[in-house]
């Protein structure tokens, strides 16, 4: 049997399909698809609370016969509001997040933890409409509730205000006769042998695949029977411009990093859904250009809101002349903007943060140092191992952004102190090194040209 999100996932690519019926196993949920998760679970619920008083179909952790059977039961006894209504119909099972009665015809409600409708959630409703109409039930109109970005939490979370629903049964219907085709075809895909299919964009967007791994593997094992070619290193530099751009620089220099979580539901007052807190920094010194580094940082813990003694503590360790080196400025100026907003008593010293803030990434953007291997890109991690390889991501328990939010929300509600310990410990550390790793860069680069 076709569930709905094995329709999504073939839809996008049959060879996922594939794996997820005949190689489940092979599946590697990693920590930021995790979280995109749970969020998704946590908007589901919580939307309830937009049209309440509803009944759940559910009879099991997950939709099932039952469930389908229990929602007929439901229609039947005149139930108006039903949560996770299960259907089944030309062997394909869905289950709607919210279905709606009125006026004697029904509603259709897709819950998204996203701010606006998205293409990918025209297709996924589309299915829930091809079974539900297959079902005999009169559709008046398809929802999607989706996530107000305007909303500002105050108290308690207010689910009238949260969210917003939006109309898309016109989208819906016309795509009726492709949802069909599609399913015909994805029903023979789950009884063939395993497709062969390269991987590209569609394997991250609009969200990353669980079998990325499995597929990387084979591509390795294809590689390695061919013939390996040596990377060949090119350095080009333009010691002219990386001198006077390090020259205005100076010293005294401060590195700065900010990590962030952003929920969907706003967790403090005075946030916003997706809004992006900060909750850590690392922070690298340099007085002089041969003086010795020195090291501050901010950790919160997962009690409350951690903007507040964040914002404090930043205040008093750059309370100091000189500029504040970061890579990728537009990043920590909008969160410093964020917060100066957000705690206005605090705004005058962030707007003097602001102004002493540069930004290390052009050299490498605009090409004035650059390599071939790094190609087109100019990130942190790609830079890092050309100007100083002795520092490595790859060896840390938390190694990217992404991971670092989300394991970072993690902690919160958690009461087991050995975990929260170990999980700040590799927080400090790959924080730790995005600001290092700056400051090495600063150091090889004036080798090179000053």
């Amino acid at each position: 049997m076709l569930t709905k999100s094995k329709i999504i996932k073939g839809i996008k690519c049959k060879k996922a399909l594939w794996l997820d019926v005949h190689k489940h196993e092979e599946a590697d949920c990693e920590p930021e698809s995790q979280g995109i998760f749970t969020d998704g679970l946590n908007i589901g619920v919580l939307a309830r609370d937009f049209l309440p008083r509803g009944i759940l179909a559910l009879t099991d952790d997950y939709p099932n016969y039952r469930s389908a059977q229990r929602t007929e039961e439901l229609i039947k006894n005149a139930s108006d509001t039903i949560y996770e209504a299960t259907f089944i119909s030309n062997d394909v099972l869905v289950a709607i997040d919210i279905l709606k009665k009125k006026d004697g015809k029904w509603q259709i409600y897709e819950c998204k933890s996203s701010t606006s409708v998205k293409p990918e959630h025209i297709v996924d409703a589309a299915v829930q409409y091809f079974v539900v109409a297959n079902r005999g039930l009169e559709v008046d109109d398809v929802f999607i509730l989706h996530v107000n970005n305007g909303y500002i939490k105050n108290g308690e979370i207010n689910p009238e205000k949260l969210f917003k629903a939006t109309s898309i049964k016109e989208e819906v219907i016309a795509r009726q006769e492709q949802i069909e085709a599609y399913i015909n075809e994805l029903k023979l895909v789950q009884l063939s042998s395993e497709p062969e299919i390269e991987t590209g964009r569609f394997c991250h967007h609009p969200y990353p695949c669980s079998y990325w791994n499995y597929c990387c593997e084979l591509i390795a094992t294809i590689d390695d029977d061919k013939v390996e070619v040596e990377t060949q290193h090119e350095e080009r530099i333009n010691k002219e411009i990386v001198k006077k751009r390090l020259e205005d620089f100076g010293y005294p220099l401060f590195f700065l990093d900010f990590e962030t979580v952003m929920p969907a539901i706003p967790m403090f007052n005075e946030s916003r859904p997706f809004q992006q807190i900060p909750f850590q920094y690392s922070l690298h010194y340099k007085e002089t250009r041969d003086s010795h580094p020195e090291h501050y940082e901010y950790l919160a813990y997962p009690q409350g809101d951690p903007r507040k003694d964040l914002i404090v503590k930043l205040i008093k360790d750059l309370n100091r002349p000189g500029k504040i080196l970061t890579y990728n400025v537009g990043f920590e100026r909008t969160r410093l903007k964020e917060l100066a907003r957000d705690f206005p008593q605090y705004k005058q010293e962030l707007g003097r943060i602001i102004d002493r803030l540069d930004d290390l990434m052009p050299i490498f953007r605009r090409k004035e140092y650059h390599e071939r291997s790094m190609g087109r890109g100019y990130s942190i991690k790609l830079v890092l191992p050309l100007l100083a390889p002795e520092l490595c991501y790859k060896e840390l328990d938390i190694s990217n952004g992404g991971d670092a939010s989300a394991e970072f929300l993690k902690l919160y509600g958690l009461n087991d102190t050995d975990h929260i310990t170990q999980t700040r410990q590799a927080l400090l550390k790959y924080c730790c090194l995005d600001t290092l790793a700056m400051l090495r860069i600063v150091e090889e680069l004036e080798k090179k040209c000053c």
